[in-house]
This record gives C-alpha cells, structure tokens and sequence, in this order.
C-alpha cells in the first residue's frame, strides 16, 4: 500500500515547521518513503562542502501504516545504536501526524 497523498502533504508539512526558517541552511527535517513506511530524517549540510555537496540524512522515526487495522498508524522511534534498528510506540493512532507530536520535543532539543 503507498502513502496516501493527503498523509504526504501533512508529514511535510509537519517537517517544514520543525526548523526555524533561520537554520534551515544547518538542518531540515525532511521524509522518504517505502511502501507503507513513512520515515522521518534529520538532514544536515556537509561538514566540508568542497568534498561533496550531499547533506547527510539520519533516520529519526517511522510511520508504519497497519495492515491487520487498515486507517491506523503506529511510529516507530530509531533505536539506539547497537540495539533494535526500530523501537515501536504505544499506542497506534489514525491520525500519523498526531504521531509526529510525540517526538516533537526531541526534534528541538537537537537543534542546528
């Protein structure tokens, strides 16, 4: 199943408003998704641009679509590193966006 379009249009939404327009230069919150996965990515500019102008994206979270209850959305929260790739949330919600609140904090605290 692929992400709906209007599920699109609100997770980048969501992203544009989770970095100031001051520090948009230094990092964006941005999405890509696979199927029914919708992950979220923290991306930063280069560290040395004159080696390669590709910012590097680092995987925060998933909205996983569910497929035993069609409508509802469960997020996964990256693991850390050397444990589980995905750690799931509870509980699932229909509304993914609603989801993405509960990582809000986290996003801003990591600032540029």
């Amino acid at each position: 199943m692929a992400i709906p379009e209007d599920v699109r249009a609100r997770v980048a939404e969501w992203c544009a408003e989770q970095v100031p327009d001051s520090t948009k230069d230094e990092r964006r919150i941005g999405y890509t998704t696979a199927g029914d996965h919708l992950t979220i990515l923290d991306r930063r500019p280069p560290a040395i641009p004159e080696l390669g102008a590709a910012w590097t994206s680092t995987s925060l979270a998933q909205l996983r679509a569910d497929d035993p209850k069609p409508g509802r959305w469960t997020l996964y929260i990256a693991g850390p590193e050397g444990g589980p790739r995905w750690e799931r949330q509870e509980p699932s919600a229909d509304d993914p966006v609603a989801l993405l609140e509960r990582i809000e904090s986290a996003l801003r605290s990591a600032g540029p």
